[in-house]
């Protein structure tokens, strides 16, 4: 028997992609879809990589959550909905983030209401909405306090899906990344690799010793397809993290030993006179590449203040549902990441 037509929403970015080489391995049909620009070619600038989609052939159908009209094809016949589309850039003003993130979440959901087909909703959060000062390690129960304007429209978003399906009577779940990583990682955990592998010499405080969080993004989209086919995960949260707990020195270390460069451990360096120096340089150079170049900003001020902050996040409700982790060391994957990133030309 045919299995149920599964939408990928944001299929041809970074998460997007894997979400639908994950269904298409587990031999499920897929409707993917993304703004119409997006299915053009790869664009490693803008993390676009719909040559993923054309290779395995599967159904492309445009769309713009900002235009509701646009989503009532895509929506037509699908059983499960993988919503990972999303603005996912802290620079970008409220008025894009609250646009897309929360009212395109909302006219999806406006009309998945009316699919007979429809079963399930697994929605992509963000692992950064809590407050991060909580006591360790950081559970699905720990205070909630969105650091910046993207983390407030992701936690905004959630709200709206939990009131709306419940509501409804419609099924779902919630998927909360941490530091997402993985081949074809742009963004966010894959600029950090890649600084990483291209520093000539790798260098860290000896008092560095707070502790990364990491997720590789097949556990991300492995555990979204694993919460999808199991109703007891219905109207739950889940944080996606692996088991390791690499400290900055840790880290740094490691990536020069794969890399074959020099890692130099350096005297004590004090945080916090050290954001205070980072932070108006990141907010200036946000401007500029805002205003002037109109590019992506090698640092931003959000970035600086998650600076010296150790943060360890549990698991254990995820695990307590049956499903396995692929990576469960982040060693592991940073080494295939980095990997990637050679073969491609990326570092």
């Amino acid at each position: 028997m045919d299995k149920p037509l599964c939408l990928v929403t944001g299929a041809c970015g970074f998460m997007g992609t894997h979400m639908v080489e994950v269904l298409h391995g587990a031999g499920y049909d897929i409707r993917a879809t993304d703004l119409s620009a997006a299915y053009d070619s790869d664009d490693k600038a803008k993390g676009r990589f719909p040559s993923v989609l054309k290779r395995l052939g599967v159904e492309f159908v445009p769309a713009d959550l900002t235009d509701p009209g646009s989503l009532d094809a895509v929506v037509d016949g699908v059983s499960y909905v993988f919503h990972v589309a999303a603005v996912f850039n802290y620079s970008a003003p409220w008025s894009i983030l609250e646009a897309v993130n929360i009212n395109g979440t909302r006219s999806l959901l406006e009309r998945l209401r009316y699919q007979k087909a429809f079963k399930k909703l697994v929605f992509w959060g963000a692992g950064g909405i809590y407050d991060l000062s909580s006591p360790l390690p950081i559970t699905e129960e720990s205070p909630v306090a969105p650091a910046n304007d993207y983390l407030r429209s992701k936690w905004e978003a959630e709200k709206l899906v939990k009131d709306f399906c419940e509501d409804h009577k419609m099924a779902y779940s919630m998927v909360r990344g941490t530091t997402v990583y993985g081949p074809r990682g742009v963004y966010g955990g894959g600029q950090m690799l890649m600084a990483a592998a291209t520093m000539p010499v790798a260098a860290s405080p000896s008092n560095w010793n707070f502790r990364i969080p990491f997720g590789h993004v097949r556990d991300v989209c492995g555990a979204a397809l694993y919460l999808a086919e199991r109703p007891a995960t219905d109207g739950e949260d889940y944080i996606i993290n692996d088991n390791s707990q690499l400290t900055n020195i840790e880290f740094f270390r490691f990536v020069a030993e794969l890399t074959g460069h020099i890692y130099v451990n350096l005297p004590p360096v004090p945080i916090r006179p050290l954001k205070a120096v980072l932070l108006p340089l990141a907010k200036a150079m946000q401007w500029a590449t805002q205003n002037i170049t109109h590019t992506q900003s090698p640092l931003e001020a959000d970035t600086v203040d998650y600076l010296g902050l150790d943060v360890v996040y549990s698991n254990e409700k995820l695990k307590g549902t049956g499903y396995e982790l692929l990576y469960p060391d982040a060693r592991h994957g940073i080494a295939e990441t980095i990997a990637w990133y050679g073969r491609n030309g990326w570092i």
